[in-house]
């Protein structure tokens, strides 16, 4: 997940007794454990938000379910395929002009998406509200499960991600840290070296 090597990372591991590791080193492989330990963490969490989703989007529903309800329309217009200019996927479905009574004596007209097998002259099914008129169908149990799932691995994939980055710029400037370390130690051990050759001529 972070690009590194298991084997070489427990190697440098901070419980590692080896007396020739570098602080950094220690600090790089726990970051690493740090992250992965935080990203394992969030998978609680993302269920939970989904099951919280989950539950608001039912109650939701339920609540339309109850304040509504479904009477029968007249299909008054031939039924026409087209499809809705803001649909994601822009799925094509019938739709047709429909008229209803509620209250009884309350004419009402609307277009609405009607079955793929419905005609003109048929009655269909609609929903609508105390003083008749439409409200939209409330999501399915399945919609709502599917939405509540989308919500939790949304959430996780998004934390992970910046878990990731947070623990790759760490590992870049640790790096890069122990790299001019290096060079430092390294140029002082040639000049320890010429200043040792030259002592001894």
């Amino acid at each position: 997940m972070f690009g590194f090597d298991v084997a070489r990372w427990w190697r440098l591991a901070p419980w590692s007794t080896n007396p020739l590791m570098r602080g950094r080193d220690r600090t790089a492989a726990l970051v690493v454990a740090c992250g992965t330990a935080v990203i394992l963490a969030l998978v609680p969490f993302a269920a939970l938000l989904g099951s919280l989703t989950y539950a608001d989007l039912n109650a939701a529903s339920a609540r339309t379910r109850a304040g509504t309800q479904q009477i029968d329309a007249l299909v008054t217009s031939e039924p026409t395929l087209r499809s809705e200019e803001t649909a994601v996927f822009d799925p094509a479905e019938h739709y047709a002009t429909v008229v209803w009574e509620w209250p009884p004596g309350q004419r009402h007209r609307d277009e609405v998406r009607v079955p793929d097998e419905a005609e003109q002259w048929e009655t269909v099914l609609v929903r609508v509200d105390s003083e008749g008129g439409r409200v939209a169908e409330p999501p399915s149990s399945t919609s709502n499960a599917v939405l509540g799932i989308s919500a939790a691995v949304g959430f996780w994939v998004t934390c992970a991600m910046v878990v990731v980055v947070a623990v790759q710029a760490m590992r870049y400037f640790g790096r890069r840290a122990r790299m001019r370390q290096w060079d430092l130690d390294w140029l002082e051990f040639e000049t320890e070296r010429g200043r040792t050759k030259g002592d001894s001529t």
